[in-house]
This record gives C-alpha cells, structure tokens and sequence, in this order.
C-alpha cells in the first residue's frame, strides 16, 4: 500500500466523482472485467450522466447493466449490442460500432473522449493495475482524457500486466463488489463433441486462440493430452488457466481480460507464464501471423454454403457484434501451419432449425466473409474449405449439417448452382 516514496493517492467520493465528471461530454467506460458497475449505477442515480455519452466495448453474456436506463438523456456507444443494451438499442439511444477489435481500439485511440472510468488494483509502488481488465482502457489513457480508477479492494495485480502511474489519474475512488464475470460453464454434449473434433485439429506446439463460454471450454477440456501448447486470446477462462496450472500450455498465456471468480482472480495473477497486453497486441494480425500453427477458434450462429457466417445476427436482429473473430481468423491464416477454424452446433431451436443454410437470410450481415475460413466445424465433423471450389464447398458443408436437413440443403444448391 502506501509508503513514503510513493504520491499521494488523489483518492476522491462518489461527489467528488461527480463534481469532476460534470464538464465531462463523453466519457469511456471500461466494458468486461473492467466494467465500474456499481459506480456506474450510483452516478446514474445522483444525475451525474445527464445529457453525456458513455462509450466501450461491453460484452454479450458478461455486461449486463443497462446503461441506457441510467439516465434517459445518456447516450451509449457500443460495438456489441448485449441483451441488457437492445431496449436502448431500439429506442435509439445506443448506437452500434460495427467495428472489429482491433479497429474499435484505433477508433478509441483516435476519438475525443474527455474522461475515462474503469476497475483498478489497489495501488502499489505508485503505479495502479488494470488487474484483470488490459484490453481497450490503454488506448484511452494514452491520450488526453482524465482517468478515473475504481480501487476493487480484492482485485489482485497479475506479474505481467500494464500498471499506469498514479499521477496519470485525476481521481481514485474506492468502491466494493465484484469486477463483472461469467456463469459457470456448462456440460453440453454437442458442445463437447465440437470440442473433442476440434482438438484433433490441433498439434503439441500449436498456440491456440478462442472466446468464452461453454464451446471453448469444450475444447480446452479437450486438449488435456496435448503438449507444449500456448494460449492467445482476447479473454482467458478458469478452463484455459487449468491447461497451464497442468503444464499443457507450457508455452504461456497472452490475454487482455481474465474472467472468472475470485479464487481464480488470485490463481492467475500469481502465475508464472500469464501475459496481460491491449488489443493492439492480442488482435493485431501481423503479429498474429508470427505466432506459428496459430488454430484460431471462433464461433458463428449461421454459415450458409458459400462459406460465409454471420456471428452477430438472428432473423436481421442484431443479437452482438462482431468482437475480434475476423482478427483472429485472418491472423490464423497467416500463420505458418495456422488454421481459422469456425465452430457452431449444427441445430438451433430444439433442433427444428438447422444453422447451415442455403443463404444468409437477406438484411442478415456477414460478419466472416468466405475467404476467411480454413475449416468448419459441426458435431457431425469437419468441413475443410481450404482449396475447394464452389460445389466441393457446398457439399462439404451439406455432410457437416444434421442429417435430417442435408437433403433440403442439396435441393437448394441444386437451385443455386442454376443461378449463378
């Protein structure tokens, strides 16, 4: 904590908080781990967000503060539209970036934003820790806008993370709670099939990069007889820090956010080998395309068969955003020996729907184009597009689909191969 070599904590009350913020026109507000909900919410309830724009990345699934609700003349900017966001979304008072990752950080970087608001480590040595949020909050404090630390007295500082002096702060002001997290994974058999046929994909001495949620946890579970792997990825989960702790991911963890629960919050930042970074380093594709046998896995809600997925879209609803998939995939195919790998459950509702179609449904956007996919995966196996022409597309997508659609899905390329 605080020694005699170390500034003065400019340590400020939630009216402090708000006496700073008021000539504040936009503010950036961390999204993921890094998310000062509670703060947020006090803000929004003394009228300290009236008439001002919040923008960040905040994520399906892990942020579920409905900022719009905060203030009915707040504006908010994010690059997901998540289920807590739609209602705003509708109303017109959240305006959608669709912006991959990499290019959502740039756009940070670039934008005039007059102060920043995010979760911190207590600090130590005069320097504060993004703890277990580093991914997008660098491009804000390396620019002008006056930065606002929320000290989470349990956060720990990870080894090997970013650390901003405390003089760079305009204010520090300590809050309790928990930093934002995700449900516990769940046991899916079809995930788990996804999983295990993914992991055959995969050599000892390859660096893996997926997302969150039950699939990837599949798939880490998975690789638990492979060797000499590494880790790369926008986000990090208990399933991947168990593939270090068990000497799999020998070759280490780069990520931008940890999530998961305290405990975990304390095993990964005392782990040797874990590298927190910002997007500009975890999603940029040219350094991507270094890591060799980089197996990029992503998910998709559809895929028709031409070889393009939409990941953000159901029915023409927007549903998400497109995230850092297209950085990570291209990054994959650059890479000697890489592979960009789509995965996603052959079946949607109950199984009454098939999520491999003919084509995506107009108004519905691609947010993977063709081009960008090495191989595709169902639980019925995997379609290797590398190479194929139109038809061997089609069919090797068709045999990838549930059975009892195939037949539907060969009729309709038969009409579409007439057409084009």
């Amino acid at each position: 904590m605080m020694t005699s070599s170390m500034p003065p904590l400019p340590l400020i009350d939630l009216d402090g908080l708000a006496r700073a913020l008021a000539p504040a026109r936009r503010i950036y507000t961390a999204g993921c781990a890094g998310e000062p909900a509670q703060v947020l919410t006090a803000l929004g309830a003394c009228g300290a967000l009236r008439d001002k724009t919040l923008t960040g990345v905040f994520i399906p699934g892990v942020n579920r503060l409905d900022l719009a609700a905060l203030d009915p003349t707040l504006t908010v900017e994010s690059t997901f539209v998540t289920p807590a966001l739609r209602q705003g979304f509708e109303a017109g008072r959240v305006r959608h970036l669709p912006l991959a990752y990499v290019d959502t950080y740039h756009h940070l970087q670039a934008s005039p934003i007059d102060a920043a608001l995010f979760t911190v480590a207590p600090p130590r040595d005069g320097m504060v820790s993004l703890a277990m949020a580093h991914d997008f909050t660098p491009a804000v404090a390396a620019g002008r806008a006056r930065l606002y630390g929320v000290i989470l007295p349990d956060l720990p500082e990870p080894l090997d993370g970013i650390r901003i002096p405390i003089d760079r702060f305009s204010g520090l002001i300590e809050s309790d709670g928990l930093p934002a997290g995700l449900p516990p994974d769940r046991d899916d058999p079809v995930q788990s099939r996804i999983g295990a046929r993914i992991a055959g994909l995969i050599g000892d001495g390859s660096t893996i990069q997926t997302g969150i949620g039950a699939a990837p946890a599949a798939l880490l579970r998975a690789l638990k007889d492979h060797r000499d792997l590494g880790l790369h990825a926008g986000m990090v989960t208990a399933a991947g820090l168990e593939l270090l702790e068990a000497g799999v991911a020998s070759r280490g963890i780069t990520t931008g956010v940890a999530l998961g629960t305290p405990d975990f919050h304390q095993r990964i930042a005392r782990a040797e080998g874990v590298r927190f970074r910002p997007v500009a380093e975890t999603h940029d594709i040219a350094r991507l395309g270094a890591l060799p046998r980089l197996v990029a896995v992503n998910g998709a809600i559809e895929i028709d068969l031409f070889g393009q997925a939409s990941a953000e879209m159901i029915g023409g609803r927007q549903i998400s955003g497109q995230g850092g998939l297209v950085d990570f995939l291209r990054g994959a195919r650059r890479s000697a020996g890489g592979k960009a790998v789509v995965a996603l459950a052959s079946t949607a509702a109950g199984g009454a729907r098939s999520r491999i179609v003919p084509v995506l449904e107009s108004g519905t956007v691609v947010s993977i184009q063709r081009a960008d996919i090495d191989i595709v995966v169902t639980e019925y196996g995997c379609a290797d597009l590398r190479g194929c022409n139109l038809d061997m597309r089609a069919e090797r997508l068709i045999a990838v689909a549930a059975p009892e659609f195939q037949g539907e899905l060969e009729r309709a390329w038969s009409r579409i191969r007439r057409q084009i």
